[in-house]
């Protein structure tokens, strides 16, 4: 059994056309880190289910144990209509997978002094800083507002409490539309001007809300650093690390890597469907979402999870403290501010029931009610179009999963790749 576990990934692998030698962790056999073959082939044999039941095009998932890389596969199609296969380089949208990414590049400034956790985002921004919050409403209109108090923090961003949101947060009276926000034909400084017309939803530390949050992270790190954030994203995290398939658009001459998204036309059967436009994808753009633009393949968020496990290092290259990467993995919510939800009227993911939140990353909580297996102080989230991960400090465990689907059970891949993993494990 451990013979054919070890030939199934090197074939996966052979066949992904990962031609750079760097752009995998070292490999072990199961047995090796302390899981089991059988437990591994069952893994595999649930995740390969979702496209032999019709519920995926494909799919590409990877699993790093204590740094050493034990399971890589790619199975089903990354575009049905071409006939082209899922590969293990295979491409994906990551929506709001971005988020991990990109807060971990800005954290390199706190690092070295250019911004302070607690400075005041008026301080550069001060159209930020004169936002009023709403203190009521009337018919579905802001009818009052307040100033700040206390005002919006560096830390209020990372933290999702600066009383941001997105559009479908505001009222809708107030005509506030998230494709005009981030629209791609604009950049992060026309996104500020944008929506600090608007007044915030809640006081700054009052409660976590998701929304626009990253992306002012983006706008601030552009300020501070004074690069456009795809650079500075290149410069400070991504090639630093090996991840040269992660960007705001696929490298070129590999648009056919990018998977397609599917969902369930009238009769059920998988069909295309348009893919919410985050970033430009395929071509070079203006617009470089800190919150949800990203593309990247699953070898690459392996490597960028473990880094994080590794405390702020990979490969003998170091790109953040170990004491910046501590904060970043704590919970930061406090119980009034309340658990991670994707805003007002808006149920969290089940997998991600009994989450807080730390610096730009979901975080288990100890005491709390969870509907998958994990360990305290793991860290979570995904993205839109199906792409998920978990990293978990306590069994020095990476995961990844990335498909791309819009449409019911979007669940059930997180459900598949947390509890075949734990199952994995040898006791």
């Amino acid at each position: 059994m451990k013979t054919f576990v070890a030939f199934a990934l090197s074939v996966s692998l052979f066949f992904g056309h990962l031609a750079r030698a760097d752009a995998l962790l070292p490999s072990a056999t199961p047995e090796d880190v302390g899981m089991t073959s059988v437990g591994l082939n069952a893994l595999s044999t649930s995740m390969r289910g979702l496209v032999d039941e019709g519920l995926r095009a494909g799919i590409v998932w990877g699993l790093v144990k204590d740094g050493k890389l034990v399971q890589l596969e790619a199975y089903g199609q990354r575009n049905m209509d071409a006939g082209l296969p899922m590969e293990t380089d295979t491409v994906f949208r990551l929506y709001s997978q971005t988020r991990a990414v990109t807060a971990a590049a800005i954290l390199t400034l706190v690092d070295e002094g250019k911004i302070g956790l607690d400075d005041l985002v008026a301080d550069y921004f001060p159209q930020i800083g004169e936002m009023q919050v709403i203190s009521e409403l009337r018919r579905g209109r802001v009818a009052q507002t307040v100033p700040q108090d206390p005002p919006m923090t560096v830390r209020h961003l990372f933290n999702y409490t600066s009383g941001l949101g997105y559009a479908r947060n505001w009222p809708s009276g107030e005509g506030m539309k998230q494709r005009d926000i981030l629209s791609l034909d604009g950049d992060l400084e026309d996104m500020i001007e944008k929506f600090a017309k608007y007044p915030l939803l809640a006081q700054p530390g009052e409660r976590w809300i998701y929304g626009f949050h990253s992306d002012v992270l983006g706008a601030l790190a552009e300020v501070a650093s004074g690069r456009k954030f795809n650079d500075f994203l290149d410069r400070r995290l991504l090639k630093r690390i090996g991840m040269d398939d992660t960007g705001y658009w696929v490298r070129r001459g590999s648009n056919n890597r990018l998977a397609e998204v599917y969902g369930p036309g009238d009769d059920g059967a998988l069909v295309a469907v348009p893919a919410p436009p985050s970033g430009p994808y395929t071509k070079p753009g203006t617009m470089f979402s800190a919150g949800g633009g990203l593309v990247s393949t699953v070898p690459d968020y392996l490597r960028f999870g473990q880094m994080v496990l590794n405390g702020g290092e990979l490969d003998g290259v170091r790109v953040l403290k170990a004491g910046t990467v501590a904060t970043m993995v704590t919970n930061a919510l406090t119980p009034t501010q309340g658990t991670v939800s994707f805003g007002d009227g808006f149920n969290p993911p089940k997998p991600f029931s009994g989450y807080g939140w730390g610096l730009g990353i979901g975080v288990r909580l100890v005491n709390a009610v969870h509907t998958v297996p994990g360990s305290p102080g793991d860290l979570v989230w995904g993205g839109l179009a199906n792409t998920t991960y978990f990293f978990d400090p306590v069994e020095n465990i990476v995961a990844v999963a990335m498909t791309q689907y819009l449409g019911p059970n979007a669940d059930e891949v997180v459900f598949r790749l947390r509890e075949g993993v734990y199952s994995a494990l040898a006791d």
